[in-house]
């Protein structure tokens, strides 16, 4: 037999209108912290289910957030990686600190549950049943963003991860992708390096990821009056660079274009970071091993997917039009290990 709210009222001695507060899970209504417990634990011993369908009608919310995993691991362009591939390892690591920033925030929030979508071609118009409250989208950069361009059109708070270039209506999180390669140039200058190359697609990739790191490449450098070379886009230009003297510190603008860099100089028995210092970006798995221990840029993927769960859980509760769209852009932060040194007197 169903139990209802008025018997869990009864066993913890509170009336029904507390039993519904607190079952609830809304921050918004204050009960006292002992009185919320013996609420609960008098519905767990009863064995109390919530209706969530009546509670549905009620207040046309599910409590339940969708989340569309678009993002699946690294976008690096073959061509670049030089027999160098990423492997399940990389996918799963971006992948699984993505959904374990989500489900640390869903849980501080409350969040009852996460609708988790596949990506893939699904029509915007399939987010849109009543389901989730509100649809966090995990971009992906090679992919567009015609889902969001259909999706800032639907009567639903919509939050984009991994990406800046969101449509009008819709809010974003990403890391700082031009300033994270402000640092990583910056830490090459402070070694004395001013022959610093960039390695990658950058700005001709047309990623906007890549364009930005590239971009900060070059801020930096002008910043203390120097010139940024070219973006390097293939080992042997770079090994070619480095024999040339025009080249004596290399910032790759992912740890997987890192590993390349340190294989194609490994191969012409160049030797890191004794002939050229390496900077990579991301810190994936495994980046402790690259050129015995990659001095790159930290890619903080689990508190972007927290941020942006914290964004969505704010425009659902402020309700339509209540919330302005915004952009947030989470720091990172340099790991220095062994791939760098001391720029050595010429």
């Amino acid at each position: 037999m169903k139990v209802r709210i008025k018997e869990v009222a009864r066993a913890a001695g509170v009336s029904s209108a507390t039993v519904s507060k607190v079952l609830s899970g809304r921050a918004a209504y204050a009960v006292q912290a002992q009185t919320a417990q013996r609420v609960r634990q008098a519905a767990l011993d009863l064995g109390y289910m919530p209706d969530v369908a009546a509670r549905t009608l009620r207040t046309r919310q599910t409590g339940q957030l969708g989340v569309v995993l678009e993002a699946v691991g690294s976008s690096e362009p073959d061509s670049l990686l030089g027999g160098v591939t990423a492997g399940s390892a990389v996918r799963r690591t971006f992948d699984g600190a993505i959904m374990a920033g989500l489900n640390d925030a869903a849980r501080g929030l409350q969040v009852p549950a996460l609708v988790v979508y596949p990506g893939g071609g699904r029509p915007a118009g399939s987010y849109l049943d009543g389901r989730v409250d509100g649809l966090l989208v995990g971009c992906d950069p090679l992919r567009g963003h015609g889902l969001l361009q259909d999706l800032s059109r639907a009567p639903l708070p919509v939050v984009a991860l991994w990406t800046e270039n969101v449509p009008p209506g819709i809010g974003a999180v990403d890391i700082d992708h031009h300033g994270g390669a402000v640092q990583a140039t910056e830490h090459l200058l402070g070694l004395g390096h001013t022959r610093i190359a960039f390695y990658g697609g950058g700005e001709a990739s047309g990623i906007e990821h890549f364009q930005r790191r590239e971009r900060g490449y070059r801020q930096a450098l002008r910043a203390r009056g120097l010139s940024p070379l070219p973006a390097i886009h293939d080992g042997d230009s770079l090994v070619l660079a480095v024999r040339q003297g025009q080249v004596g510190a290399v910032f790759a603008e992912t740890d997987l274009g890192a590993a390349a860099v340190f294989r194609a100089l490994q191969r012409a028995g160049l030797r890191v970071p004794q002939d050229v210092s390496l900077v990579g970006f991301d810190d994936i798995l495994g980046a402790e091993h690259i050129a015995g221990g990659l001095t790159t840029i930290y890619h903080p993927a689990a508190e972007m997917a927290a941020a942006g769960m914290q964004m969505l859980m704010r425009r659902v509760h402020a309700g339509p039009g209540g919330a302005v769209p915004e952009t947030v852009l989470l720091p990172t932060r340099l790991i220095v290990r062994r791939s760098t040194r001391q720029r050595s007197p010429d």
